[in-house]
């Protein structure tokens, strides 16, 4: 077989798996029998051909002002393997974007986009896995801000998904003198779950409901009044929508597929002090972050990136308003001694601490709009299961104006402690677990460290010691996996 018709197969064999064959295929040549190329070869074809007259009719549309090339056609094809729930069109609109993207110009910047989505998009990916969002929406918070918390709009927009002033209080996020809760990833993000659930709903179209996060759900509404449609998608509205919209979709897919395939074009992640390990903690009384940086040995600078939600090194919390910290390190540490140095006293003493932190009494909370079960946990330090069983709901119950019971006094055996409980970014961390990953025929970083939950395109390059991107078959890769 020749390298063309042996390419063309295996585009042809991810097609097939696309479409659910779920069967395993060998891709080496002597594995096929010719009336199998000629299906498969014959597939690609006709696909190829259907992708182009899609684009010609957007070239009519244009009036013939957009050039698409063959590589165009691969583009297409590419963007729809990679589509899981939110729609992903090519268009004139989107290649202007893509071209920007993969140019050299943008690759330093491309590339440290990667360096931080190490650290941002595995905490949006669980928070949307539980909040039912589409798993591709967190390359929004890219177009929004770069993946930077300090990122502040003309509007006065801030954050990591840039919300305003009056969004963010609608959203119960808490801003003041001392602590800006839009900076804050976690609190942030389910807030932005809460809006997309709600226009979701209202446009049942996520195409509409994501435009709408840029220029608000009333004016999504007024456009879709104005354009005397039914029900329109989001390309069909478009031309009724502002400026700033039109524009804002189009980076939204452009940037989501080149991140999908950064290796494709020679980007490699940059590396950046977030890809430290951490744990999340919910502090119960005041502390001093320059005194925990001492006690800790960590740079002070490190632990206000990971903490950028805090204006002052002094953080306010107490039982009945705790604040999550984020905490790096580089070493293992138990809990006592991270206790010990957050409180500036012997780790003997750490449970009499954990003790006193306990409620005398049961506290509740009535829920409020924009809330969820997620949310309202985290508030208060306890566990979503937790919160469930003290008030009997299941993962589809409503909080809004219910007095629900967020921690429970001693008396009544709390499984938890309220405050003060440690958390993981991710996993716990005990020990490194590796494996041994041996590349196969058609492999790349990305493909493998998708297998391996915990790894990352460059923690991968670093741990063996690759300079680029290319792989040969048969090669031994150490693989971390997580802790185990």
């Amino acid at each position: 077989m020749n390298k063309k018709i042996s390419f063309l197969v295996t585009i042809g064999l991810s097609v097939f798996l696309k479409l659910g064959h779920a069967q395993e295929v060998s891709i080496e040549a002597s594995g096929f029998t010719e009336n199998v190329q000629t299906t498969l070869i014959g597939q690609i074809e006709r696909q190829k051909e259907s992708i182009s007259l899609q684009l010609d009719s957007i070239k009519t549309v244009n009036g013939g002002n957009i050039v698409f090339t063959d590589e165009d056609v691969n583009i297409a094809q590419r963007i729809q393997r990679i589509q899981k729930t939110v729609p992903l069109e090519y268009n004139g609109r989107v290649k202007a974007y893509l071209d920007k993207y993969i140019s050299r110009n943008y690759k330093p910047y491309m590339e440290k986009l990667l360096g931080l989505g190490d650290y941002y998009f595995p905490i949006y990916e669980q928070i949307f896995a539980e909040q039912g969002i589409p798993e591709e929406v967190k390359y929004l918070s890219v177009v929004e801000s770069s993946l930077n918390p300090h990122t502040l709009s003309t509007s006065g927009a801030l954050g990591p998904w840039q919300f305003i002033y009056g969004t963010a209080k609608l959203y119960h996020l808490t801003m003041d003198g001392a602590y800006d809760e839009r900076k804050d990833v976690y609190s942030s993000t389910y807030a932005v779950t809460t809006y997309l659930k709600e226009a979701y709903d209202e446009f049942n179209d996520w195409l509409l409901a994501l435009a709408s996060y840029n220029c608000g759900r009333g004016c999504v509404r007024r456009a879709i009044q104005r354009s005397g449609m039914n029900s329109p998608t989001y390309w069909e509205l478009s031309p009724f929508l502002p400026k700033e919209t039109q524009n804002y979709i189009p980076k939204f897919v452009a940037m989501t597929y080149v991140l999908n395939h950064a290796e494709l074009y020679g980007l490699n992640a940059q590396s950046n002090n977030l890809q430290m390990e951490s744990k999340v903690m919910m502090l119960d009384r005041s502390i001093s972050l320059d005194n925990l940086a001492k006690n800790l040995g960590i740079s002070m600078e490190v632990l206000k990136e990971f903490n950028p939600a805090f204006k002052r090194s002094q953080i306010t919390a107490s039982v009945e308003k705790p604040r999550r910290l984020v905490l790096p390190f580089q070493r293992e540490m138990s809990d006592s001694e991270i206790y010990s140095a957050l409180y500036s006293q012997p780790a003997v003493e750490t449970k009499a601490v954990l003790a006193a932190a306990d409620p005398e009494e049961t506290k509740y909370h009535r829920g409020q709009k924009g809330e969820s079960q997620q949310s309202i946990a985290y508030k208060y330090g306890v566990t979503v299961q937790n919160l469930r069983a003290w008030n009997g709901l299941n993962a589809n119950s409503s909080v809004l104006g219910r007095n629900l019971v967020v921690a429970k006094s001693m008396d009544d055996e709390l499984p938890n402690k309220v405050v003060a409980a440690v958390k993981t970014s991710v996993a716990k961390k005990t020990s490194l677990s590796y494996v041994t990953h041996t590349v196969r025929k058609g492999d790349t970083l990305s493909d493998i460290v998708q297998k391996y939950k915990g790894s990352s395109v460059s923690r991968l390059k670093s741990d063996n010691n690759l300079k680029g991107s290319n792989l040969r078959i048969g090669q031994k890769l150490k693989v971390y996996k997580g802790n185990s």
